[in-house]
């Protein structure tokens, strides 16, 4: 018995919402809300941007600055590269922002960030106090900045660019009210989603090629360094192959470093992250490109796997300890690749249900150049589960937390990380922070 249970009515809205569930232009335009450029990982570039609108509201010379966090953005930017300059860390992030960071750029806040910022950052980080948010089930970004003249707070609530609080004394008393701004997805299953795939003119789709070529891009700049660059070598001994599955492998990873890394390169992120955006785009495209498929195929091919993973994402949510490449993005991809093997619905559940019970237990201990690997496997593993279902083999519904109906089984996962799964965030950054 599974703990999520799909009903007929998997959708708790207003009457009102409940008569566009099924409207294809409407999940169109979420889609197109959740794919947005960002230069460097989502989570520094969320808390930059959080502190440049504050300093943007706050005139004269800094005191102090107090920010407060949620616990799974905090380990996601704790160690990651930050584009433009050699220093990591969350205090720096912060700073970065309010020296340089400009809130008209949003997630591309860090993209003009040099070494000369970051000499001026640094005589501003003693000021900066950082804490954890631990009772946050959502994204969340607090700053408090003080002046000689005035104070601000700002709040993040969440995803990353949504600013939903800029106030000056006396503050008010603010409690995040609960909100059901991923529901209304649920009310689409696995077929409604394959109809969209299919039934959208193709102009509509054209959008989703911009995906593609950007995260291409920053994939060549990968093959030049690190993850990247120890494959093209192994692959100059022959130790390695050049095969669809190495083949993504490679491009995914090497994508992954460079932004990892802090490459001063945008990367088209989905539902809040670049990681996933590089998933998604460069495992489906090169799985059409090595198949020869049709642009049109491939359009289509990716239409589904974007609404696939904002549903996944619905129920993971926008942070979460379990790896989301591996369950999300990479399940979509997945099922993006069967789609171009013109898969049945039944295989293509068969596929989702081979990447969660091979790598749903992938944790996320933070962005860090490491993510190379876990986006490799996610994407090599979308492949082999899309290739190997298509042959009519796949692991059974019946296995572990799996389930034979898509809901179920997306509802298990989220569970899992939600309850199962409720302090591994806090476990995580207790490791992090010993290091550190």
């Amino acid at each position: 018995m599974s703990i999520y249970k799909n009903t007929s009515k998997p959708y708790s809205g207003s009457i009102g919402d409940m008569l566009q569930m099924k409207d294809f232009d409407l999940l169109l335009k979420k889609i197109n809300d959740s794919m947005q450029l960002a230069t460097g990982c989502t989570e520094p570039a969320a808390i930059a941007l959080n502190c440049a609108t504050a300093r943007k509201h706050t005139p004269g010379e800094i005191r102090k600055v107090d920010i407060v966090i949620d616990m799974g953005l905090l380990k996601n930017a704790m160690f990651v590269g930050i584009p433009g300059v050699s220093g990591r860390g969350v205090k720096l992030c912060a700073a970065l922002g309010l020296v340089a960071g400009d809130p008209e750029d949003s997630l591309n806040v860090l993209s003009k960030i040099n070494r000369e910022h970051e000499k001026a950052a640094a005589g501003i980080l003693p000021l900066i106090t950082v804490s954890p948010k631990e009772d946050s089930e959502d994204l969340y970004i607090e700053t408090h900045l003080t002046s000689d003249t005035e104070t601000t707070r700002v709040i993040t609530w969440k995803k990353h660019d949504r600013i939903i609080l800029v106030e000056h004394p006396p503050f008010s008393s603010f409690t995040p009210e609960k909100e059901n701004d991923t529901e209304w997805i649920k009310g689409y299953d696995l077929g409604d989603l394959l109809e969209f795939a299919n039934s959208l003119p193709l102009e509509k789709l054209s959008s989703f090629e911009e995906g593609v070529s950007v995260n291409s891009k920053i994939a060549e700049k990968g093959l030049e360094a690190g993850f990247g660059r120890s494959l093209e070598q192994l692959n100059r001994q022959e130790l390695w192959g050049d095969s669809l599955l190495q083949h993504i492998q490679m491009i995914t990873g090497a994508a992954s470093f460079a932004r990892m890394s802090g490459v001063s390169l945008p990367v088209m992120i989905v539902t809040g992250s670049g990681n996933q955006g590089i998933t998604l785009f460069l495992t489906v495209a090169a799985a059409a490109e090595k198949l020869g498929s049709a642009r049109e195929k491939l359009l289509r091919a990716l239409g589904l796997a974007l609404g696939v993973n904002l549903l996944a994402k619905a129920y993971l949510g926008a942070l979460s300890p379990i790896c989301a490449c591996g369950v999300a993005s990479g399940l979509a991809a997945s099922l993006g690749i069967v789609y171009l093997l013109d898969g049945t619905m039944s295989q293509m559940m068969g596929a989702a249900c081979s990447m969660i019970g091979s790598i749903g237990g992938m944790i996320c201990d933070g962005g860090k150049e490491g993510c190379a690997y876990k986006v490799a496997i996610s994407a090599a593993t979308a492949a082999l589960s899309a290739m190997t279902a298509v042959s009519d083999f796949s692991v059974s519904g019946k296995d572990g937390i799996l389930a034979e109906d898509f809901h179920e089984l997306l509802g298990n996962v989220g569970y899992l990380a939600k309850i199962g799964m409720k302090d591994a965030n806090r476990a995580i950054l207790r490791i992090m922070e010993a290091k550190a």
